[in-house]
């Protein structure tokens, strides 16, 4: 029997409307444990230490209202 593992979640400021974080996400990830997805988790994190963000777990909701060292990023 093959296992399907989904992983919904949705970040973003529920305040009112601010300029500097117009942004709202719902993520959805659907994925067969037959696949490996070793190779994907090694290319996010090379992705990652090019924007010097090394062993950083990825929250949504600090990026999209532009917390901290995500400050200065671009979307």
């Amino acid at each position: 029997m093959k296992e399907l593992s989904i992983f919904i979640d949705e970040s973003g400021d529920f305040g009112d409307y601010a300029v500097h974080s117009p942004y709202h996400i719902i993520t959805m990830i659907f994925h067969n444990q037959d696949d490996d997805i070793a190779p994907a988790i090694s290319k996010l994190n090379q992705e990652l230490s090019y924007l010097h963000l090394d062993d950083l777990c990825i929250h949504t909701g600090p990026i999209i209202r532009k917390e901290e060292i995500y400050a200065h990023m671009g979307i």
